[in-house]
């Protein structure tokens, strides 16, 4: 069993710890609101003050995050975990959906230290997690992804390495894209059919049957049909936002083009536009119907 430190107690990185603690590893938590990580004490789990201090002793260090600034402040800040008395060779993962721009500034940060590095972003929203059932698409050499397949075995059902040092990122920002995208779709679909005047029930389930029925579109446009408004919040506006940008980014910055992705982000905003933007993702439809009043 290893013995690890794990920078961000969320809903996913609360539900990853937990699966961690389950599979009898030892973790040392550091949360920024270190009263919201109390929950994991009662389990097992060793609270950190610091970053660096939830580093100490640590074989892997891991971290889920929001996004870049609270990852930058985290790892690299004063007090952050790369200045923690690790153990040699220590290995830092990002697990966080993140941008390539930082994952590249970590991985130099870290080899600067003489740790090893890799980018395993996952893919699952809280009740997978809870269930240890993420996807991991992991960045790294072939030896070592293979060295924490044992680790993120504990979180996940199934590890893929997509390739060398920032490909788990680059594909799964490609991939939130995508699921960004859908969902968006869904939420004009059904603002649609409403406005149409047809049932959105009948309207989710013929969506959903059909070859329009990806799992996003299937859960989305139940949640729409139904007024279902999640309690905690499982992906909201702004995480929508956040990882479509970052992946029209890094899309755009390999010669590709995100036409739909650069469209999709536009649709996402109206959730700002409208004050909504810390809702659920499904909720995008009400940012619609707000804007279609006003037309």
């Amino acid at each position: 069993m290893a013995k690890l430190a794990f920078l961000g107690a969320g809903s996913m990185g609360s539900a990853m710890i937990k699966n961690y603690l389950k599979n009898g590893h030892q973790v040392t938590v550091y949360n920024r609101t270190l009263e919201k990580a109390r929950p994991l004490e009662a389990l097992g789990a060793t609270l950190a003050a610091t970053p660096a201090e939830a580093a100490a002793g640590a074989e892997i260090i891991l971290s889920s995050l929001i996004n870049d600034d609270a990852a930058r402040a985290c790892w690299s800040g004063p007090d952050g975990a790369l200045h923690g008395d690790f153990q040699p060779g220590a290995f830092a993962v990002e697990t966080s959906t993140a941008s390539l721009e930082w994952i590249k500034e970590l991985d130099g940060l870290a080899r600067d230290k003489a740790m090893r590095f890799c980018d395993c972003p996952v893919a699952g929203r809280p009740d997978l997690a809870n269930a240890g059932k993420l996807k991991v698409f992991a960045g790294g050499s072939v030896e070592d992804v293979d060295a924490l397949r044992p680790v993120l075995d504990a979180v996940s059902a199934g590890i893929t390495r997509m390739g060398p040092v920032g490909s788990g990122i680059t594909f799964k920002l490609i991939y939130n894209v995508m699921g960004a995208l859908q969902v968006a779709a869904t939420a004009e679909g059904m603002a649609a059919c409403e406005a149409a005047g047809i049932n959105l029930n009948v309207a989710a389930e013929c969506f959903s049957v059909g070859a329009t029925g990806s799992p996003h579109v299937k859960l989305h446009s139940k949640n729409m049909a139904e007024d279902i408004r999640q309690d905690p919040i499982m992906f909201s506006g702004y995480g929508r936002i956040k990882d479509t940008g970052y992946g029209v980014e890094v899309i755009e910055s390999l010669g590709a083009q995100s036409v739909l992705g650069r469209g999709t982000l536009q649709v996402w905003l109206q959730m700002v536009d409208e004050g909504i933007a810390d809702h659920n993702d499904s909720e995008l439809i009400d940012a619609l119907r707000m804007a279609a009043k006003r037309r």
